[in-house]
């Protein structure tokens, strides 16, 4: 597999939470006062299509231990400010060292649950520079995976890049060799800008798996690169896929099927002029594949089709209203001025999101030989949306009842006043005065039998990186677990900030109404200097209860340039953490993770010898 791949709309979709998805430039960062970090808060606050209001109207209702809202409120503040957003680029400086150690005690603040039993897993963008030269885009930089394993009330830690073969060549080269779906021009600066060669660095940042004995780094326009345990060495390129594209996509879904077995569900998407084809994929769990079906969504080509959603009965892809911009490719991507992913734009005048509802082979909905042959799209007013947080089908009695399903319900996160890929890390904490890439959870309500699409927004508070229970994926789910803004109304918005716990009844918007008062919140709040990353919900062993479990989240904290995690229980986030596991070094901000119920950590009470290397000492291609 060469290190390059061809870019195009999809692949340029890499992950986006509440900053700007655009070049990073060098700059320097004064360092802000430390602002004082405050007990955890309860913030409650819902919304629902309502008039705009100011983030005091929607002020902290305090938890019984917590300081006055007014001292709440100091800390929170009135907006995004210059200080924010020095503390914020702080999180996107490279971590040269990989790490392997044991917890000790002195690193964890409370006590970590003794029936916590598997491994927290994270991947995300590390390297921001390659022998001296600054990588022009986050998003574009080599993928480091991050393990955290339990076992008996104690944990294990690893970091380690992915030994991809661009990330060996350039490190070898000491010199950026390739470009990145994000890139301006040619980051190689040497030779001719050839605005013809569309090919991207893969560089296995975007997601991880643990599924059928392997560990797999996944990227969007790329295969997966599995990697061994405990000591996270790359093995290689060892999962292919039986499509004319070579790909695995960066988001997956694993389902619980009826008979109490569990699915990997996978795609790819790839252009073929003005058509998006996607290939499906569906796993055991002996990582044998069991289904594939192939279909074409038609005038997709720009769809941005990073995530997608699966049910009992059905794939679901929602089609953002993009366009390439052809002036913008003439005058500017032609000359090495902009990356490709810019000349995608926002067309929310003009397009409408569509819904796309592709009957699962198998299921009651898919009829015939041919599945895909049943598709049906659904059209609801523009939104453009990276990543989804669960989907489930409703009868009609009602969400999870008797008979054959009437509706189908989407939880996603919305951006309304679309996206703008040429904002970058130069534009200030003036980002956030405007909306454009601001999403917000919205449902989305597909009445099957009128061929109808309703959209439900769901809170005020900006928020992304949504997940569920994995018990729920595919079925009607009560709670959704985000990274948001400190800030809970519409007027104001900022970088990811609270771990955030959304709360509302399967029945609304289906048989019951999904206003303002629908929602609840439940909101951890670790302070002005720290950023929060995806939540990771984790089941607790025998739990009956859909929130009966731990959310998991990494926290960076600007002042001391430390990531710590925090393990909070999920009935309750604003108790503040169970444990608080402090890192002696930081993380950069990462992309997505995910949770395996198996211990892939070192033997307990076995000797791990601590070890720390550089990666600026070289690094070769490992077996």
């Amino acid at each position: 597999m060469s290190a390059a791949q061809p870019l195009t709309a999809a692949s340029a979709g890499g992950s986006a939470a509440t900053t700007p998805p655009a070049a990073l430039r060098s700059r320097p960062a004064s360092r802000p006062a430390a602002a004082a970090s405050p007990p955890v808060c309860s913030l409650q606050h819902c919304g629902q299509q309502h008039p705009r209001h100011t983030a005091a109207a929607a002020a902290a209702v305090p938890a019984s231990a917590s300081p006055p809202a007014s001292a709440q409120q100091a800390d929170i503040g009135s907006r995004f400010d210059q200080s924010d957003w020095d503390a914020f680029l702080r999180g996107y400086r490279s971590q040269h060292v990989e790490h392997a150690y044991w917890v000790e005690e002195g690193m964890v603040e409370g006590t970590i649950p003794a029936e916590l039993e598997g491994t927290l897993l994270r991947n995300g963008p590390g390297l921001f520079e390659v022998g001296g030269a600054a990588i022009p885009q986050p998003f574009d930089g080599d993928g480091m995976i991050a393990m955290l394993a339990f076992q008996g009330g104690k944990a294990f830690f690893a970091n380690r890049y992915v030994r991809t073969e661009g990330f060996v060549k350039e490190q070898a080269a000491q010199r950026l060799l390739y470009r990145g779906a994000f890139s301006v021009g040619n980051p190689a600066g040497a030779g001719l800008y050839n605005p013809f060669d569309l090919s991207v660095k893969g560089i296995a940042n975007t997601g991880v798996v643990h599924w059928g004995g392997k560990l797999l780094a996944l990227y969007e326009r790329d295969l997966p690169y599995e990697l061994s345990t405990p000591d996270l060495k790359t093995r290689g390129q060892t999962l292919p896929v039986p499509s004319k594209a070579p790909y695995f996509g960066a988001h997956y879904r694993i389902l619980q099927e009826s008979d109490g077995s569990r699915r990997l569900v996978a795609f790819n998407a790839e252009e073929a002029g003005q058509t998006n084809r996607i290939n499906m994929f569906e796993y055991d769990e002996s990582l044998k594949m069991v289904q594939r079906i192939e279909f074409e969504l038609p005038d997709a080509a720009f769809g941005f089709f990073h995530d997608f959603l699966v049910t009992q009965n059905y794939y679901i892809f929602l089609e953002n209203p993009m366009s390439l911009d052809l002036w913008k490719v003439a005058t500017q991507y032609m000359l090495g001025r902009a990356c490709i992913a810019e000349c995608i734009a926002w067309d929310g005048g003009r397009k409408k999101t569509r819904v796309h509802l592709i009957p699962r082979p198998g299921g009651a909905a898919a009829g015939g030989a041919d599945p895909a042959a049943g598709r049906r799209t659904f059209e609801t007013s523009p939104f453009f949306s990276f990543h989804h947080a669960n989907a489930f089908e409703a009868a009609a009695a009602g969400g999870g009842g008797g008979g054959a399903p009437t509706k189908v319900v989407i939880d996603t996160v919305a951006n309304h006043d679309g996206i703008d890929f040429g904002a970058n890390f130069e534009t200030g904490p003036s980002y956030y005065n405007d909306d454009v890439g601001r999403g917000t959870l919205t449902r989305v309500v597909l009445d099957l039998q009128a061929g109808t699409a309703s959209q439900h927004r769901l809170m005020d508070r900006a928020c992304e990186f949504p997940c569920v229970a994995p018990a729920v994926t595919g079925r009607p789910h009560r709670h959704t677990y985000l990274v948001g803004s400190r800030f809970a109304g519409a007027e104001t918005w900022g970088a990811p900030q609270a771990v955030c716990k959304v709360s509302l009844d399967p029945e609304a918007g289906v048989a019951q109404p999904c206003g303002p008062q629908a929602v609840q919140q439940d909101v951890y709040y670790p302070g002005r200097t720290c950023f929060a990353q995806e939540p990771i919900f984790v089941p607790r062993p025998g739990g009956q209860a859909e929130d009966d479990g731990w959310v998991m989240s990494l926290v960076f904290d600007a002042d001391s340039q430390r990531t710590s995690l925090v393990i909070l229980d999920a009935r309750q986030l604003s108790a503040g953490p169970v444990a608080t596991i402090k890192l002696p070094h930081m993380l950069p901000m990462g992309l997505h993770g995910s949770w395996s119920g198996q211990y892939l950590g070192p033997a307990p009470g076995q000797p791990y010898p601590t070890s720390t290397y550089d990666v600026r000492q070289g690094v070769a291609p490992e077996p």
